[in-house]
């Protein structure tokens, strides 16, 4: 992306964050490309948690499911910050994409849903994971899960 181009899209998510409309969401969540967009990206989170959770879910659980790879690591991304037991299957179905910080970026997100499966995926997915880095980001994710449990059990 040029300079000229960021600068819009930046102006467009000044423009949506000081004039809320849930209308931008799908829109915002489609719109990123394979890289971090000069920083700007990181911004739209900002756009993104102006609104109902439920909302927001619903466009993820489309939006997880692009084909575009930089849609899907932003959206997974965003996706830690809106735990729901309905991005489990979208995050999940990430966990086959080829794109390591894809992969990444789900178990990340997942580890934020509280729900009893999510050890077991995320247990599943070091059997597959090929990736060293992965393999040891998992078994740090699942290690922290674990003593999370443990303690809200006492």
């Amino acid at each position: 992306l040029d300079e000229k181009t960021i600068q819009i899209y930046d102006d467009v998510r000044k423009y949506f964050f000081n004039n809320p409309d849930k209308e931008c969401l799908p829109l915002f969540l489609n719109s990123f490309g394979e890289y971090d967009g000069y920083g700007i990206y990181q911004l739209v989170e900002d756009v993104v948690q102006m609104f109902d959770h439920d909302d927001v879910v619903n466009c993820l659980i489309e939006s997880l499911r692009s084909p575009f790879n930089g849609v899907k690591y932003w959206c997974a991304q965003i996706s830690a910050l809106f735990p729901d037991e309905k991005l489990i299957s979208p995050l999940v179905e990430l966990l086959d994409d080829e794109n390591d910080d894809i992969r990444v970026a789900s178990c990340t997100s997942l580890s934020q849903i509280h729900d009893d499966r999510i050890i077991d995926i995320l247990k599943n997915q070091i059997n597959v994971e090929k990736n060293d880095a992965v393999i040891d980001f998992l078994t740090e994710i699942i290690s922290d899960l674990i003593e999370d449990y443990s303690e809200i059990q006492k």
